[in-house]
């Protein structure tokens, strides 16, 4: 008996090691689905995931914590959004969708039994103007309020001779000023059986739509650019008339690119319903790259604002600063200085987050594009925005056509955030990282495993399904240049 203990306690280490290499798959979970899938957290057991499978199907699924699928139901629409509403699943989908068109202006909404994944409610919830681009958005709060708000802009949706890409949409283009201005707004919430509750009409004006967001009371934030001027406003719950606007303190150039939207963070404040934040990059008035992060109190007009000036001396800091985790990874680098900007905002348990990144962009051989994006850099903050560390991610990839996502989840004082990093011409890694919320020290950071998975297959970290003490990434085949179509691989890890 002691021999045999001896020998389990010597062979241990090496049986860790052969899980850690060989993490449980499911290869060809779901093949050729249309768009990157999204997911939430059901309860600590289940998480649901969402595939749209073409132009017109899309899936629901249910999935545990072994990869097993509980449930599936398949809807017809091109999926907008699917969260948790009250006890049950809402998905939300556009009627019609093309890659020249997008998504048309007729929405239907789906209330789905948890359990079971049975069609509960199936309704119409809006059928708007089909001659121009809008813009959907899904609120549910904390998960007991639901509110749809669609803005219409001037760019019609007939064929264009030069059609705005997802890339194309970064940069300046002859129609960018159609297709941000906003010529129609609509807000509805509905009850659990989709029956509209409230609705109002926003004010706008020739300004820049920013951005918007709902807190879990149901109030409505909208942000507007106007001429140099970042404005914001809040819709009280069940109220049609704004507050009167905050203005950010920042100064901007009168003449900042319509396409600025693209690049700000408008998010409520999670422990204050009277709050909202807002995060940027942004060129200063000495021509530096600037990040900051506001806080607006609309029960007294004040506003907290921090910033980070990337210069290229602190840059060079932030570099000479980094404690090396693992030797494996590439040394820190953060890309071009000018370009770096925000890349996510989190918020949990009283910490607000913004990771930013810089992106570069380079033609390809056969007429595409490259994308290249460089090192994570995380600032975490308390929720009166006083600084608590800032740590660097040392993960960089370049794919053609593509922006991948990161991912963020905190538990157990940690905060753990995957990412996507390219070792050669060839590998594409999914990488994990460990921070510690209170000291801010990164733990570990290494690569997961990639056997029995493509070298080129990369991570939807944004779309990990979260349990208790193991995450299950969802891998994506990007073979093809320019194809939309992915073929998913589950991968099971602990943590």
């Amino acid at each position: 008996m002691k021999n045999l203990l001896i020998c389990f306690l010597l062979l241990t280490p090496f049986v860790v090691l052969a899980q850690d290499e060989n993490p449980p798959l499911v290869k060809d979970f779901y093949k050729g689905v249309r768009s990157i899938p999204q997911s939430f957290e059901l309860n600590d057991h289940v998480n649901v995931m969402q595939f749209n499978l073409d132009d017109h199907n899309f899936d629901v699924v249910a999935v545990d914590e072994q990869m097993q699928v509980l449930w599936k139901t398949n809807l017809q629409g091109y999926m907008i959004s699917t969260r948790k509403f009250r006890d049950k699943i809402l998905a939300v989908a556009a009627t019609d969708f093309s890659n020249v068109k997008r998504n048309n202006n007729t929405f239907k909404a789906y209330i789905i039994d948890p359990a079971t994944g049975k069609v509960l409610v199936e309704k119409v919830i809006f059928d708007g103007n089909p001659d121009y681009f809008t813009f959907p958005f899904v609120f549910t709060g904390d998960g007991n309020i639901f509110k749809f708000a669609v803005r219409q802009s001037a760019f019609t949706r007939r064929m264009h001779v030069a059609m705005p890409s997802l890339l194309a949409l970064v940069s300046i283009n002859s129609y960018e000023k159609e297709y941000n201005q906003t010529t129609d707004f609509d807000v509805i919430e509905f009850n659990d059986k989709l029956e509209p509750i409230n609705k109002f009409k926003p004010v706008f004006n020739t300004g820049t739509f920013i951005g918007m967001d709902c807190n879990k009371a149901g109030d409505t934030f909208i942000a507007w650019y106007n001429e140099g001027s970042l404005d914001f406003v809040k819709y009280v719950e069940g109220q049609s008339t704004p507050s009167k606007p905050i203005s950010a303190s920042i100064a901007l150039k009168k003449n900042a690119t319509d396409s600025f939207g693209i690049d700000i963070v408008v998010q409520a404040c999670a422990t204050n319903n009277n709050a909202l934040y807002y995060a940027l990059s942004f060129k200063n008035q000495d021509k530096e790259n600037e990040m900051g992060i506001g806080k607006l109190d609309f029960s007294n007009g004040k506003e907290e604002y921090v910033n980070e000036v990337f210069s290229k001396d602190h840059v060079k800091e932030i570099k000479k600063s980094y404690v090396t985790v693992n030797k494996k990874l590439h040394s820190p680098n953060l890309g071009p200085v000018s370009a770096i900007d925000v890349k996510g905002f989190y918020q949990k348990n009283g910490n607000v987050m913004v990771a930013l990144t810089s992106t570069a962009y380079s033609s390809a051989m056969n007429g595409g594009t490259w994308v290249d994006e460089y090192n994570v850099l995380i600032n975490c903050y308390d929720a009166d925005l006083k600084f608590k560390f800032q740590q660097l991610i040392p993960t960089s990839y370049a794919v053609p056509e593509r922006h991948l996502p990161i991912g963020f989840h905190i538990a157990n004082n940690k905060l753990y955030v995957l990412s996507n990093d390219k070792e050669g011409m060839t590998t594409l890694y999914g990488t994990f990282a460990t921070i510690d919320l209170t000291t801010g020290a990164c733990d570990k950071i290494y690569w997961l495993s990639k056997k029995k998975i493509s070298n080129s297959d990369a991570a939807a970290s944004s779309s990990v399904l979260w349990f208790p003490g193991s995450f299950v990434i969802p891998y994506l085949d990007l073979r093809g240049f320019s194809g939309r179509k992915y073929d998913i691989t589950l991968q099971k890890n602990s943590y």
